[in-house]
């Protein structure tokens, strides 16, 4: 797995986790919601259209609520999951990459 060298730590609104709360890498249908009004992408498509090397993608590591990608660890966050003024309980993840 590739993790980013210096912390990244994101906040989510805990309410809106549907499933349990996975770091895997990619797998088939895995998607990201882009905008507020529920669009979607394809991981895959995401990757692409960052420019990230096709040998990377699969060592990327993300944060997933069923095929839902809630966060690409260093990367674009889900919007389904951004906390807001009705957030209640937030879900504060850190990864850390070492030294």
């Amino acid at each position: 797995m590739i993790i980013p060298r210096n912390g990244c730590t994101k906040w989510f609104d805990y309410d809106k986790i549907k499933n349990t709360v996975l770091i895997r890498t990619r797998k088939e249908g895995d998607y990201i919601q882009i905008d507020s009004v529920g669009s979607r992408k394809k991981i895959k498509s995401l990757f692409i259209d960052e420019k990230i090397p096709r040998e990377k993608r699969d060592l990327l590591p993300l944060l997933a609520d069923g095929s839902h990608i809630m966060w690409v660890a260093g990367g674009r966050m889900s919007e389904a999951y951004k906390v807001s003024e009705e957030t209640k309980v937030i879900l504060e993840i850190n990864l850390d990459g070492g030294k």
